[in-house]
């Protein structure tokens, strides 16, 4: 291919990047997505900072880039993702770099595109929170610490800089950096070694203004589970699935199957075909190439199931950081074979990755919860009372409902132990709707809908939304 053509290759792939992550944008937000926006209107730029962070336990700088981008452009869907999508054709581009740096520009071309159709980074990218950033982040970081390997003249503060970026965006993120100490002692780089020490200290010094707030995070978050001793199944929690699904979601993202057993006969041979292009991959991989890919892939999954058995921290999507480490590894396996095949197993991951995506994508069953869907509905039961498994109605319903639907919390708190912590509900209501939303964490008895019952209501209809679960239908008995 010529070298005019050739320079027309990574601009289409970062368009198709664009395109595919467009498409269903204006998708319902869901929970944390909605808490988070509304908190940009509800706090000012310090409070976001200093108060509302102290119960989202993730670092400041997501909450700093949507508040600023929220105050500068509005608020709806679209805007709300954009910075998440631009994260991300930021990252198919850097892959590009580091594979051209690692080994060759096909290297580069063939992550990038891979990583621009891979479901699971797609799904995302298209989401109002921190994890394109995180995964950014690392990305840049990499990069630095590959030039750094390549005897590459670089300016220390970039990389204090890049440290910073990590810092600020995951908290799960900061487990790179075990993985790179533990590359740079296995390489015997001391010279790489002293200056990403001094690196990491001194992002460490701008960043201890945090420490603070980072203690109160700590203290909410040991409360809240004390409390809801289910909640870490929501937040994630290790068991002996999470580790091989981790795997399955950075093939196919976050479609599935209600029936399991046909499920797992799809995955297997989509699972074996990428086991043995990953293997064959880090087995090409040489010297300290395949050490940084391995284990950039590897230990920050291995540490995070660690840490999971004591908190839990554990969520493939939390790791996606550690995904275009995977995709250069499949990337560098499939250009080392010789032969026709080559080109076979190429468009296999690709119809593979397009195939998942655009299930995704053009199937609202695997998209966000459906709060519009909720609340379209509610609008039209002229104004019969909603009530919420909750101490109070949810913030995607509060974003959606703009104070148009009759709603309250159902519970004076959470989670609810006996009858007492259900509210008195108003026994002149012909009709009352019951939102189940997160019932097993705030009212595992289902108290509600006891009293309900005991008031004399009856159930007369069920309605389901995607991601919300069942809305409860009851109606006095005369």
């Amino acid at each position: 291919m010529g070298e005019k053509y050739q320079k027309l290759i990574l601009p289409l792939v970062i368009l198709l990047a664009l395109i595919l992550r467009v498409i269903s944008l204006n998708q319902s937000l869901w929970l944390d997505e909605a808490i988070n926006v509304l908190a940009t209107q509800k706090y000012s730029f310090l409070g976001m900072i200093t108060e509302y962070a102290k119960g989202d336990f993730h670092p400041p700088g997501y909450f700093i880039i949507l508040w600023v981008w929220t105050h500068l452009f509005g608020i709806n869907e679209i805007v709300v993702r954009i910075p998440s999508v631009i994260f991300a054709l930021l990252t198919v581009y850097i892959i590009f770099l580091i594979g051209r740096k690692l080994y060759s520009k096909n290297l580069g071309y063939l992550s990038a595109l891979l990583l621009a159709i891979n479901p699971l980074h797609i799904f995302y990218s298209q989401e109002a929170r921190m994890y394109s950033f995180a995964t950014l982040a690392v990305l840049i970081n990499m990069l630095l610490i590959t030039k750094l390997f390549n005897k590459e003249k670089l300016n220390i503060i970039f990389l204090i800089l890049s440290d910073v970026l990590i810092l600020s965006s995951d908290y799960v993120a900061y487990l790179i950096f075990p993985a790179q100490l533990i590359f740079l002692i296995i390489t015997k780089r001391r010279d790489i070694l002293k200056s990403w020490f001094i690196a990491l200290f001194c992002s460490f010094l701008l960043g201890i203004w945090w420490l603070p707030i980072f203690l109160s995070q700590l203290n909410i978050g040991a409360v809240t589970s004390e409390r809801l001793p289910t909640w870490k199944f929501v937040v994630g929690s290790f068991d002996i699935k999470s580790m091989p699904l981790t795997f399955v979601k950075f093939i196919i993202g976050r479609i599935s199957l209600d029936n399991k057993l046909l499920y797992g006969a799809l995955l297997l041979p989509i699972c074996l075909l990428f086991s043995i292009i990953l293997v064959k991959g880090i087995k090409f991989a040489t010297g300290f190439k395949r050490a940084l890919l391995s284990i950039w892939f590897i230990i920050p999954i291995v540490l995070a199931s660690l840490i999971s058995l004591i908190i839990p921290i554990y969520n493939y999507f939390r790791l996606m950081f550690t995904l275009p480490a995977f995709i250069l590894l499949i990337g560098l396996s499939l250009l080392s074979i010789k032969s026709k095949t080559r080109y076979i197993l190429i468009l296999a991951v690709i119809l593979i990755h397009l195939f998942s995506a655009g299930v995704y994508l053009f199937d609202p069953s695997y998209q966000r919860e459906d709060w519009r869907g909720l609340v379209n509905f509610l609008k039209l039961q002229n104004n019969t009372l909603t009530l919420f498994e909750s101490s109070g109605t949810l913030a995607p319903f509060d974003y959606y409902a703009k104070n148009t639907v009759n709603a309250k919390g159902a519970l004076k708190d959470f989670p609810s132990k006996d009858e007492n912590d259900v509210l008195s509900i108003l026994n002149d209501q012909p009709d009352i709707y019951l939102v189940d939303y997160l019932v097993d964490i705030s009212d595992p008895k289902r108290l509600v809908s006891r009293k309900l019952i005991n008031l004399g209501y009856e159930l007369v209809g069920t309605n389901d939304f995607h991601g919300v679960g069942f809305i409860y239908h009851y109606q006095k008995i005369l």
